[in-house]
């Protein structure tokens, strides 16, 4: 983990190995931050919540809980708590270290606190750069062709940057058919999901899709050949600024399972398209550069706990806190004028937003490389 808990040698409280592991950026939740800010107090304050889980079955498929969030990835057995380590868990004991770790409710319940925080910084460092808006990628086919092979697809690639989201807002197809065609998106052989389109005989007309795609490598829109509307002009890849996308054919019995390689004419698929920097995906590839305000992101949102008193299992006296010593903590987290844990989450924000924008002005400065031949409107 990026950050992970120092030992604090309590009697009461055992943490698991995952939270009390090394630290891979150097830094703790509960060293370096507000006093207040230890495991004790982090459990008397946070909300009790009630957990519940199913014992283990070996006919059961687990997934990694730490991906999953999934209370089902959780079990119990022989009076322990165990949660899934890895994906595609089936038939695997939970002494087996590969696939399960023990834990308990102390940890589970830190754990939802943490990604709680952890999402928080997400949305705090949001931020979007457009590419392009509304691109239309199109062909106004006015000649009948039977398309090759038992595919036809476009492709989409991110390119340039980690950080390029590419939005497919309305896709048209010009097929000479007025029965739905579903096009299967597909990412390094697995299926992301299906499109149903309503052609109209060949009649260009897009029909919104709102579909997003952010990952790694060729996403691929794929549909059975057949006749279409297309001009069957030469098509060079289009290539514009975070992405290239450019026509494929493909041979196998199914979508996912076809072979692709890059056409050179039009196949009667259309798109409107818009391409954005999304600095959530930049967070989440640089946590350990980030280290210092995901930890600043922590000791905030704790001391906010503290203040406001999120558990309704405790209260103010039960947690021995004075209304002088209640009045500090409202000034750490509102006062960014004295040295407090609001003005270091303020500084460590900056910091993270400067190192973002660098980035993102960096990627930017790059000269346009968009072109387009034949009747493609760009």
């Amino acid at each position: 983990m990026i950050l992970t808990f120092a030992e604090d040698f309590s009697k009461s409280v055992s943490l698991d190995s995952e939270l009390l592991g090394i630290s891979t950026s150097g830094m703790y939740y509960n060293r370096g931050v507000h006093p207040l800010v230890t495991v004790q107090n982090l459990l008397a304050l946070l909300p009790l919540e009630s957990f519940t889980f199913d014992a283990y079955d070996a006919g059961e498929t687990y997934s990694k809980f730490e991906t999953s969030r999934k209370k089902s990835d959780i079990v119990t057995s022989g009076g322990k708590v165990y949660q899934s380590v890895a994906n595609s868990n089936t038939g695997n004991g939970v002494d087996d270290a590969d696939y399960w770790m023990e834990t308990n409710i102390e940890s589970l319940r830190l754990k939802s606190f943490i990604w709680t925080t952890e999402d928080n910084a997400v949305s705090a460092l949001s931020i979007n750069r457009n590419l392009i808006e509304n691109q239309y990628i199109y062909n106004v086919g006015e000649t009948d062709v039977t398309l090759p092979s038992d595919y036809a697809a476009w492709a989409f690639e991110p390119k340039g940057s980690d950080y390029v989201k590419i939005r497919i807002n309305q896709m048209a197809l010009q097929a000479n058919t007025t029965d739905p065609v579903n096009v299967t998106v597909i990412n390094q052989g697995t299926v992301q999901t299906t499109i149903a389109l309503n052609p109209n005989n060949g009649i260009l007309e897009f029909e919104d899709v709102g579909y997003v795609i952010t990952g790694k490598g060729r996403f691929i829109f794929a549909f059975p050949s057949q006749s279409v509307k297309s001009n069957t002009a030469f098509v060079d890849p289009l290539k514009f600024k975070g992405f290239v996308c450019y026509p494929m054919v493909g041979i196998g019995s199914t979508p996912q399972g076809a072979t692709y390689a890059e056409g050179t004419t039009g196949n009667g698929l259309n798109f409107n398209v818009t391409a954005y920097l999304d600095s959530s995906v930049f967070v989440t590839n640089n946590k350990i550069d980030l280290a210092k305000f995901y930890q600043a992101q922590f000791e905030y949102d704790f001391i906010r706990h503290a203040v406001y008193n999120a558990s309704v299992n405790s209260n103010r006296e039960g947690r021995n806190l004075s209304q002088e010593k209640v009045n500090l903590l409202v000034q750490e987290v509102l006062n960014i004028d004295i040295n407090s844990v609001a003005k270091k989450y303020n500084e460590q924000k900056q910091i993270a937003m400067a190192s973002i924008n660098n980035t993102f002005d960096n990627f930017l400065k790059s000269p346009s490389t968009g072109r387009l031949k034949t009747r493609y409107h760009v």
